[in-house]
């Protein structure tokens, strides 16, 4: 058990050096031989499956990322059932963005409002994909509000700086 543990971690450590190195195709394969060697109560699935989604979502492969950050979302809840960890508000926050890059925000605004109270230290991500998933919805009053609960919710003024900049347009900030 634990030596399928150390391969699939090692596999999958293989596949982030290779996506990071932008050998994207080595590295999905790195990625289906560690899903296929991890134990299916394996704890580090969310991430498996949420990197393997990150690497086909950067080529261009949505609709199979999708279908992957629902597996770390599902895996992630397995594990959490309450929802409340940090895992699970990952694994809603890269489905959320996923959804977003495929153009449809009402379904990306769907699945943060699932989590989004029950997210913790990680509310702020949510709060960011809920703004942009408002924004791009039209809803820019609630999409202001909800950028302002992202760096209300910051964990640090510096990353809340960062939020300012990046939500910038969303706040009615001026450059």
């Amino acid at each position: 058990m634990d030596s399928e543990k150390e391969r699939a971690a090692a596999l999958a450590k293989e596949g982030l050096q290779l996506w990071e190195a932008g050998r994207l195709e080595d590295a999905l394969l790195k990625y289906v031989a560690a899903l296929d060697a991890a134990d299916p109560d394996h704890s580090a699935l969310p991430d498996y499956h949420g990197e393997y989604a990150g690497v086909l979502a950067t080529l261009g492969r949505d609709a199979e990322a999708f279908e992957q950050y629902q597996i770390a979302l599902t895996h992630a809840l397995r594990q959490d059932s309450d929802g409340r960890g940090p895992a699970v508000a990952v694994a809603r926050y890269s489905l959320s963005e996923q959804l977003l890059k495929m153009k449809q925000p009402q379904r990306a605004l769907h699945v943060v409002s699932q989590g989004v109270g029950l997210a913790g230290d990680q509310e702020w991500l949510l709060r960011v994909v809920e703004a942009r998933a408002l924004w791009a919805l039209g809803r820019t009053v609630d999409a202001k509000r909800a950028a302002g609960l992202a760096v209300f919710k910051a964990p640090s003024e510096a990353k809340a700086k960062d939020l300012r900049e990046y939500l910038a347009e969303m706040l009615g900030i001026n450059g």
